[in-house]
């Protein structure tokens, strides 16, 4: 239902504070794989026209679009996007610039963004899905 669906996408609580480690459904003694569960009910989650813009829904968005865009993620834009909100979050921001002048300074941080070869096939099969999907 739509309430439990609402009770159930909380930022890192409910589905979205599952880390996918598989250990649930290696141990549930009733068989019911509450992995395959819970990504049902982010699947629906993330169907609904109305979602909220949180972190953990962003997250699986950009993720896609990024993918989509070139192949593989550009994880200079990713912690942008996802913790940054689009530069509408300026303690999200703060949180990763320690970690991004680190990089910098080690040589880690990447410069520049070279999409993958196979990235009009990516795109392909990812448009292939949401058309499925229906998005």
């Amino acid at each position: 239902t739509e309430t439990r669906l609402q009770e159930y996408n909380q930022d890192t609580q409910g589905v979205w504070g599952c880390p996918r480690c598989f250990y649930c459904n290696s141990v549930c003694p009733m068989g019911v794989a509450p992995l395959d569960q819970i990504t049902k009910i982010k699947q629906e989650i993330l169907a609904q026209k109305d979602v909220p813009d949180t972190r953990s829904t962003r997250h699986r968005r950009v993720l896609v679009d990024l993918v989509k865009q070139g192949g593989w993620i550009d994880e200079r834009q990713f912690g942008i996007q996802v913790l940054g909100n689009y530069f509408q979050d300026l303690r999200g921001l703060l949180s990763i610039a320690p970690l991004g002048l680190r990089m910098l300074v080690r040589g880690k941080f990447p410069l520049s963004f070279e999409p993958s070869l196979g990235v009009d096939q990516v795109r392909s099969l990812i448009e292939a899905i949401q058309q499925a999907e229906g998005e």
